[in-house]
């Protein structure tokens, strides 16, 4: 099923009288670009939080939250380290006496320094005790956003294959019109070489090869082929189940866009280029949907 890159998704379960809580952001993204947040106690269990997260995608920027909530008000124990306050504060003034930058300077503006307000460090904590919570909630979290990002890949995948009918529709309306401009072509061809050449003895038969050579230049038959070819191998991409999609469609996208781009140049016809920059339009939007697929 098509995968959108897009979703978010939240879990908890809890240890003892805290409740462990886990959020994760999802935006489309190149490579897969995971980032977590959490309390500094807990950091060495990070390596097997992305390692966990990496298992359930492929591709994306992920936000990754992770903290701990006390269940009871008696278990607080929440400090405020005061030298570190006073010395930052210290810094920030002379920093404004120096530079000259204004700014007001109070407790809120100091809080957003790391470390100031901190929960008493526990002695002894077993990782182990926390990672199988933390693993719960984190389960949870991304069941809930791969749910997210499935139901809107469907709607992009929907969306994506009626722009598609819409492309090889006009698609064929092209090859019915070429046909007719190739023959015209040919025609005009012949009467300019006709009129160029009223007192010239010409070879006949070289006459209508050399018209056939030059009309032969603005045939668009096999980059209609290969476009149709394109569209056909992006329908089946589109359907593929449990694959990673999103660069392979990306490219199809750039080789259709480069075929239409050789139709609308060759063809020499003004209803076949305005076909052609609809074909253009279409594709735009194909890509800026396919740019959020996994």
């Amino acid at each position: 099923m098509l995968k959108s890159m897009t979703g978010y998704g939240r879990g908890e379960s809890t240890i003892g009288e805290k409740k462990v809580i886990a959020e994760v952001r999802s935006v489309n993204h190149r490579f897969l670009d995971i980032s977590v947040k959490i309390l500094r106690l807990l950091l060495p269990l990070e390596a097997d939080i992305k390692k966990l997260v990496s298992s359930y995608t492929l591709r994306g920027k992920l936000d990754v939250n992770i903290h701990v909530e006390s269940l009871t008000d008696g278990d607080l124990n929440v400090h405020i380290n005061k030298s570190m306050t006073k010395h930052i504060y210290s810094l920030l003034q002379q920093t404004t006496k120096e530079t000259g930058i204004p700014g007001e300077i109070n407790l809120s503006s100091l809080l957003v320094f790391k470390d100031i307000l901190f929960e008493e460090k526990q002695e002894n904590v077993d990782m182990a005790d926390y990672w199988n919570p933390i693993k719960s909630s984190l389960e949870q979290a991304l069941q809930s956003i791969q749910q997210m990002q499935e139901a809107e890949g469907e709607e992009i995948s929907d969306d994506i294959k009626q722009r598609l009918e819409n492309i090889a529709g006009v698609a064929d309306e092209i090859n019915l019109r070429a046909s007719e401009s190739l023959a015209e072509r040919q025609q005009a061809l012949k009467e300019r070489i006709e009129t160029l050449c009223r007192d010239v003895e010409v070879d006949e038969a070289r006459k209508m090869q050399e018209i056939a050579i030059i009309a032969d230049r603005s045939d668009v038959t096999e980059e209609l082929i290969r476009a149709k070819s394109h569209i056909k191998q992006f329908m089946q991409w589109l359907s593929s189940a449990g694959e990673s999609v999103g660069r392979k469609l990306d490219f199809l996208i750039q080789e259709i866009n480069r075929e239409v781009n050789t139709i609308g140049s060759k063809a020499s016809d003004a209803e076949i280029s305005l076909k052609a920059v609809i074909i253009k339009n279409e594709l735009e939007k194909i890509r800026e949907q396919v740019q959020n697929i996994m």
